[in-house]
């Protein structure tokens, strides 16, 4: 029997190709993509799931909260483990951890030049050996447990490869930290897989971070929080996340009580810590969102599916009626059709596995940030592949065998079956409407992500940002500020290169900036806002093109003495007029009185996501660690070679590593950029399939409407009548779609742009686009098949009737 429904269902396949081009063709774009969204969704909840702790990891985070609103962050005070450990002996693990960026290794040669390694696609570390006892390594030489001792390092298979050659004979060999601080390899671990938020390629033991620092850090104040310093609990019965919200206060009363009313150190569960934007994680709303457009794409090719299959039925009158009356039941005729819908969604799924694997390439090849596409099987993974076929199967075919096999065989026989038995014109419209409304609401997506990235890329930031490079200083504890002479000298001689500055960490918008309370002039209470703070020399100013609305830029300096103040910061103090702030002063303990020289009008020290924020500039020449340079010439390549040789005359141990303002701008809205690229993917998949379902209505209507046609056209017809019967009931159903789709992606487009503060308005222009968009492809598709039935030759079409 099974092999008789199969044998049919095959014929009917062959006989009606165009029917099952696009049924299979619709059916696997749907499918792929929904493999491809199900990938990156399921890749994002199960980042870290594989310790064996992992619902018993917590992270300590640091919120602060003033009137101007909280901040959460990673980061925690540099004696916060030791302090947790001395006062809850109950906790079971508690491990400290300072993150690296882009590490620097040399390796040490026997003759000649060290090997250098700047490792920039992962970060370093310093850890504390409990570390090691949260979370699970596999180790392939060595081990964590004489971490204990200063100058010692664990590394990956993969920077043990990039340094020694090999990952054997690794353990006891000797390394570099930042090309400085010597330190022994006493473990090699396998390398990572790629869902995890813990990827560092190396891990020196916390006692070297006295060196990299330059002054131990549990020596540290409480009230001094770096966002690169982690610490990692492991709670049990005996001391739960519970325990410690209750004691958090007097906690935070012993340890940093001038703190105590803005303060607090949420422990948060490890296992939320990547779908928690707050903390620089993956939105769940981004992933649901693209969830909803997987389900859609699916619940669009099933649309196809039942609207041919149910116009398609009408064809089949005769081959029901004659099975009925030998005897078929309508149950086995249910399951022969049901059996035909099976073998198409089978194929259809193969088929969808090899999109599947192309858009896992292309997206390792243009997508970037959290979007990971990558497959890791096991049981739940072949639950869900095999749900997805089973329920694309019964939205796919349950309705259209429920109508065949419910004809009347006396009716069917007779040829009397019309469009209102096999479904009816009013299922089809709103089939037809739900696909384009999908469509619609993608479109105005995609609209409205391209028109905001626009917007980014235009807006006067308020400082210069073209032919910028910044190039990075060595990570020591204090810059030597006789090689930073040398290196201004050297680099501004050069042809190519214009004005030259140091800075704290590049660019206005790169995010190095520090934020701490001061107290202003003589009032006797600190602010109770944290202005942000960065450190500039000179030069800085003027090589931005920042703007002085009052005063006059700071003098020439190494150390703090004068500030700059932005207009933000001035208002948060209470002044109207920036002549006003002139010559006051800003105090902050361990520093200097900072006398205000210049005011600065507002620019974007942050991303456009983030409002304008109280700034002050000063100058602290040992705590430059970016040099910023502005190039007078087109030819970057010969510039970069020349700035290259002179950087590694001054800086031998260091790494040469020039950046483009411009592109690291660009960089902060790598999320957004990739989120766009999707949306204009899955838009054109979604109204591809709807066209495709659109053009096998049209092929359909036009075979039952051929002597409708002929008759039309012996009458006087025109050519454009002919199209336009056609055409208009879909121009209805399109229109009809764009009142659905309208407030749906203005709902959802408003909360993305909410993400911004500043950001483009949802014009109704941005709608009509895509309703002409929508339009203009629907209407093609119609016409392409409509203008054939026009230009037929009459006799035929009445003849063969």
């Amino acid at each position: 029997m099974i092999r008789n429904y199969l044998l049919i269902a095959w014929r009917n396949l062959r006989k009606n190709r165009a029917y099952a081009f696009i049924n299979v063709a619709g059916l696997a774009l749907g499918m792929g993509c929904a493999l491809l969204i199900f990938a990156l969704v399921r890749y994002h909840y199960q980042t870290d799931h594989h310790h064996r702790n992992f619902d018993r990891i917590y992270q300590f985070t640091s919120r602060f909260s003033s009137p101007s609103g909280e901040l959460n962050i990673q980061g925690i005070p540099y004696p916060f483990g030791q302090a947790a450990r001395t006062d809850f002996p109950g906790i079971e693990r508690v491990a400290m951890l300072e993150e690296w960026y882009a590490p620097l290794v040399a390796v040490p040669a026997a003759k000649g030049i060290d090997k250098k390694i700047k490792d920039t696609g992962y970060k370093g570390a310093f850890v504390e050996p409990a570390y090691f006892k949260i979370f699970d390594y596999t180790w392939l030489a060595g081990g964590p447990d004489d971490l204990r001792q200063p100058g010692t390092v664990v590394m990956s298979a993969d920077m043990a490869r990039k340094c020694f050659g090999t990952t054997t004979r690794v353990v006891g060999r000797v390394v570099r930290l930042d090309a400085r601080i010597p330190a022994r390899v006493v473990g090699v671990f396998a390398d990572y897989r790629d869902d995890t938020d813990l990827a560092y390629s190396i891990m020196a033991s916390w006692g070297s971070l006295k060196e990299h620092l330059g002054a131990r850090p549990e020596d540290e104040p409480f009230d001094n929080t770096n966002g690169s310093t982690h610490c990692f609990a492991l709670f049990n019965d005996r001391f739960t996340v519970t325990d410690w919200n209750r004691s958090m206060l007097s906690f935070i009363k012993k340890y940093n009580p001038k703190q105590i009313k803005g303060t607090s150190y949420p422990a948060i569960p490890f296992s939320t810590m990547h779908l928690s934007p707050e903390y620089g994680g993956v939105s769940r709303g981004l992933l649901l969102s693209l969830a909803l457009i997987g389900l859609l794409l699916v619940g669009t090719a099933c649309i196809n599916f039942v609207n041919l299959a149910t116009a398609q039925a009408l064809n089949r009158a005769r081959e029901v009626g004659v099975r009925k009356v030998l005897g078929s039941t309508k149950i086995q005729l249910f399951w022969q059709f049901m059996g035909e819908t099976t073998l198409i969604v089978c194929i259809a799924f193969m088929l969808a596995g090899g999109l599947f694997r192309y858009g896992q390439i292309l997206a390792h090849t243009y997508l970037h940030g959290p979007f990971r596409f990558t497959f890791y099987f096991s049981l739940s993974v072949i639950g869900w592949l095999t749900g997805l076929v089973a329920t694309v199967i019964l939205l796919s075919g349950l309705y259209p065998a429920l109508v065949m096999a419910g004809f009347r065989p006396v009716v069917a026989l007779a040829g009397r079956l019309t469009l209102q038995h096999a479904g009816g014109f009013s299922l089809r419209r709103g089939l037809v409407v739900t696909q384009f409304a999908i469509s619609q609401i993608l479109i105005i997506g995609l609209i409205v992500v391209a028109s905001q990235l626009s917007y980014v890329r235009t807006k006067d930031l308020g400082f210069r940002k073209d032919a910028i490079l910044t190039v990075s200083l060595p990570n020591t504890p204090m810059q030597d500020l006789s090689k930073m002479s040398t290196f201004r000298n050297l680099a501004t001689a050069l042809p190519d290169v214009g004005q030259f500055s140091y800075s704290m960490g590049g660019p206005p918008q790169s995010g190095w900036t520090s934020q701490m309370k001061v107290r202003f002039d003589t009032r006797p209470n600190e602010e109770p806002y944290g202005p942000q703070q960065t450190w500039i020399d000179a030069d800085y100013v003027g090589l931005y093109d920042l703007k002085l609305v009052a005063g006059r830029n700071l003098q020439p300096a190494d150390t703090a003495r004068e500030a700059l103040v932005n207009e933000t910061f001035m208002h948060q103090l209470g002044f109207s007029r920036p002549a006003e702030v002139l010559g006051k002063f800003l105090h902050k303990e361990g520093m200097a009185p900072l006398e205000i020289v210049g005011v600065l009008k507002d620019y974007n020290q942050l991303d456009l996501k983030q409002r304008i924020n109280p700034l002050f500039l000063t100058t602290l020449a040992s705590g430059f660690y970016s040099a910023n340079i502005q190039l007078n010439s087109a030819n970057y390549s010969r510039a970069l070679t020349q700035l290259e040789q002179v950087y590694n005359q001054v800086y031998a141990d260091s790494f040469f590593e020039p950046s483009f303002v411009e592109k690291q701008i660009q960089q902060a809205y790598q999320q957004e950029q990739t989120m766009g690229r999707l949306i204009n993917f899955f838009a054109g998949i979604a109204l591809l399939i709807g066209c495709m379902g659109l053009y096998g209505l049209v092929l359909f209507m036009i075979v039952q409407r051929r002597k409708e046609v002929g008759v039309r056209k012996v009458l006087g017809a025109t050519t454009g009548s002919i199209l336009w019967l056609f055409s208009r009931e879909f121009v209805r159903l399109i229109g009809m779609a764009f009142v659905l789709a309208a407030p749906v992606a203005w709902w959802v487009m408003k909360g993305w742009l909410n993400n911004f503060a500043y950001k483009i308005s949802l014009s109704p222009l941005i709608f009509l686009m895509a309703l002409l968009a929508t339009g203009v492809v629907a209407l093609l598709t119609v016409s392409f098949q409509a203008l054939k039935a026009s230009l037929m030759n009459p006799v035929k079409c009445l003849r063969s009737e």
